[in-house]
């Protein structure tokens, strides 16, 4: 069992975020990453080869654009609070609009791997 207080997280440095709360790491449970990103701003078109991503808006709203390689298909979603999308590896995404306070609940299965961040060139 893993319990963690608020002053437990380790704020990571993150470009896209005003902060990023690492809940859970990698090395605390190796079957996923747990974070929480406040006040994303942008994000640049992106995709992972070896994990996927679960997004669950806790605040604000985000508006994601999204591209399948294998189907060909870009499309957009809007997500408000309370929702969730799963972005599959290999899936490229980007934000196109967040709201000015905005929260991001983010888990990574596998966990999130920094040299996994590749640029897309499809949206």
């Amino acid at each position: 069992m893993i319990k963690k207080k608020y002053s437990d997280h380790t704020v990571l440095d993150c470009p896209y975020a005003k902060e990023m709360r690492e809940i859970i790491s990698s090395e605390e449970y190796d079957k996923a990453g747990v974070a929480i990103a406040v006040d994303l701003e942008h994000m640049d078109a992106h995709y992972h080869n070896t994990f996927d991503e679960v997004y669950f808006v806790l605040e604000g709203n985000l508006k994601f654009q999204f591209y399948d390689p294998n189907t060909g298909k870009t499309w957009i979603e809007n997500l408000e609070p309370n929702e969730t999308v799963i972005v599959s590896k290999g899936i490229h995404h980007k934000i196109l609009r967040a709201s000015e306070h905005n929260r991001l609940f983010v888990v990574s299965i596998p966990p999130y791997h920094p040299d996994d961040e590749n640029p897309s060139d499809k949206i």
